[in-house]
């Protein structure tokens, strides 16, 4: 159960975040962030045993954020502004870019390898996709593939309509490296669906004959013939 934050305490060390001068226990303090002061009286600022003391929600609050508690999972979730306007930005980036046409998804997918892009990637997998692949991502940084090989144009696409919702891809795609030439294989299916409100074409499945030919390749499953 996620409920607002009222007794539970923040105990941090604010070093040059805070100008303590002469501090007792439950003194009225100045606060300064990043130089700038803080009205404290709210935030019911203490030094106790040498450390600050302050509600953390209400330092949240301080931040055009919020503090929230989950009792079940006994901890405390902090959002503060930059991440939740990131997070705003990014979902309307992907809004902007919802494919129109399953060509368009695959295309957009194709790019993201060839640029080692796993943010683009991510962008058209399906929602059953991207809970599988979202912390591997993280993990990555969003960024896929490696110096060398990496994937070039994609030859002999093939299209295949499985039902008026779902398109299925096959394709050769070329390998480049330094010193040498290759080739792969790859299989994507295509749905289209609404997703968050949208209607568009995402990704479903990815099969590689090589899943690992252009390095790190998240999301993909080999290809059996």
């Amino acid at each position: 159960m996620m409920k607002p934050l009222s007794k539970i305490m923040l105990c941090t060390a604010l070093g040059a975040m805070i100008a303590l001068g002469s501090a007792y226990a439950e003194s009225k303090l100045n606060l300064l962030i990043n130089g700038h002061g803080v009205v404290t009286s709210y935030l019911d600022l203490q030094v106790k045993d040498g450390k600050v003391l302050v509600p953390i929600d209400r330092l949240a609050e301080e931040f055009k954020g919020k503090a929230v508690y989950d009792a079940d999972k006994n901890e405390v979730q902090v959002t503060l502004p930059d991440s939740a306007q990131q997070a705003i930005q990014i979902e309307r980036l992907e809004a902007a870019m919802v494919p129109s046409t399953a060509k368009e998804a695959l295309d957009t997918w194709v790019k993201g390898i060839q640029t080692r892009n796993g943010a683009l990637q991510f962008a058209v997998f399906s929602p059953e996709l991207r809970s599988k692949t979202k912390k591997e991502f993280e993990d990555y940084y969003w960024t896929t593939g490696g110096s060398s090989p990496h994937m070039s144009e994609i030859e002999k696409l093939k299209t295949k309509s499985l039902n008026k919702t779902t398109t299925q891809f096959s394709f050769d795609y070329g390998l480049v490296a330094s010193n040498w030439k290759g080739k792969g294989s790859a299989v994507v299916t295509v749905q289209k669906f609404a997703s968050k409100g949208h209607e568009g074409w995402f990704i479903t499945n990815i099969k590689m004959k090589d899943p690992s030919d252009t390095g790190t390749t998240i999301g993909v499953e080999p290809l059996k013939k």
